[in-house]
This record gives C-alpha cells, sequence and structure tokens, in this order.
C-alpha cells in the first residue's frame, strides 16, 4: 500500500519546524474522493469471501477468491488508462493485458494477510492532514514550511494530476510541481522497476535538485 508520501506531508503539517523537504512522488496531502472509492471497491471485494467474519471483524481463513478479486480490481486501479489502450505491459515482458493481470498483479495478493490488508486500506483512506486544521486543506498547507517537490503522474487514478496542482497552488513559491508523463500511471513512482527507467532518471533528477537546494 501507499502511504509513505500521506506519512511526508503528515510530518511537515504536524512538525513544521521539523522537516525541511519533501518529495511527493505519486502521492497527495490526503485520499481523495476518487481515490476512497477505489479502497472501498478493494475492501468490499475482500470482505465478500466466506472466510470474512463480520461478527469478528476479521477473516477465519485465507480468503483466496477475495484476494483474487483484490488483484483483478488492484490492477485496473495502479496503472494508468495507457498501460492498456498503448499497450504498455508489453514494455514489462506481458503479451497480453490479461497475462499481465494474471502473472503481474494477481500473484502479488496472493499471499497476503487479508486482515493486514483492510488495516492497511483503513490508513490509507483517513490519511488527510487536513485533519489538524478542522478540515481546511488550505490552513493545513499553509503550516509547511518545508520545500515540497510535487511528481505526480498525468494518468495517476489514485493521486490525481489535478489534485496535485491545487496543493501546488495552496502551497504557492515553497512547491516545485514536476508531473511525471507515463502510461505506467502510479506505477511511474515505483523506480526499481526495469521497464520505467525513464520515469526512474526523471525522478531521480529532481529528488536530486531538491536535496541539492541551499
Amino acid at each position: 500500500m501507499n502511504c509513505i508520501k500521506l506519512q511526508a506531508y503528515e510530518w511537515a503539517v504536524a512538525h513544521p519546524d521539523h522537516v525541511e523537504r519533501i518529495a511527493a512522488v505519486c502521492g497527495a496531502a490526503r485520499c481523495g474522493e476518487l481515490n476512497g472509492v477505489f479502497l472501498r471497491s478493494i475492501e468490499e471485494a475482500l470482505k465478500a469471501d466466506a472466510a470474512w467474519d463480520a461478527s469478528r471483524g476479521h477473516f477465519t481463513t485465507r480468503p483466496d477468491r477475495g484476494l483474487r478479486a483484490f488483484g483483478s480490481i488492484y490492477a485496473g486501479w495502479g496503472v494508468g488508462a495507457g498501460w492498456y489502450t498503448q499497450r504498455g505491459y508489453a514494455s514489462a515482458g506481458f503479451e497480453c493485458a490479461e497475462a499481465f493481470v494474471r502473472d503481474s498483479y494477481l500473484p502479488a495478493f496472493a499471499n497476503c494477510d487479508a486482515d493486514d490488508l483492510l488495516s492497511q486500506i483503513r490508513t490509507w483512506r483517513h490519511a488527510d492532514v487536513s485533519r489538524h486544521t478542522g478540515g481546511d486543506l488550505a490552513a493545513a498547507l499553509g503550516r509547511v514550511r518545508a520545500r515540497v517537490l510535487l511528481m505526480p503522474c498525468d494518468e495517476d487514478r489514485y493521486f490525481t494530476l489535478g489534485e496535485a496542482q491545487h496543493e501546488a497552488a495552496l502551497l504557492g513559491e515553497r512547491a516545485t510541481l514536476r508531473p511525471i508523463v507515463s502510461a505506467a500511471g502510479h506505477r511511474a513512482g515505483d523506480p526499481h522497476r526495469p521497464e520505467l527507467a525513464a520515469e526512474a532518471a526523471f525522478i531521480r533528477r529532481h529528488v536530486h535538485e531538491l536535496l541539492s537546494e541551499r
């Protein structure tokens, strides 16, 4: 689950005197409504499995069908639309979209602890720095003293380019907006993948610039 950038913002708002720089790569200051809809869908997919015990609030056995549904839904959100429409999956060695989902996303979640996944989903969903200021995002970001590098992917469906542009406007001169142009969507922020070498180089260059600032 991707809560690292949400946490970076949390520190910058909660402890403004102790954070000098943050790089929000494919992240945001809060979990937006679209993001929340996605999280609800994967949570409900997990809990639709017969292994879910609603009375106790946990799974009694591994929910194999629920985990498969979880991974199948995730595959439609974790990458951008262009990953499928432009056959971006071919750059990762997959011959078709079905093979990509079957051999990449389904195995990634097949052996996960489902109760742990639910905990991560809830943590992600409730991330929102505006909790510090009564729901006022502008006031929350107004507390930030750090230099903020915003690097959304233009096809990220979790943390959208539009949200990053709005946050950059609220942060003003403290923010630098450097969108990543990539069909990989949210995956563009995962620099260890060989097929995303160009995205990784772009990220490294701008993060290095951020860290080199005086």
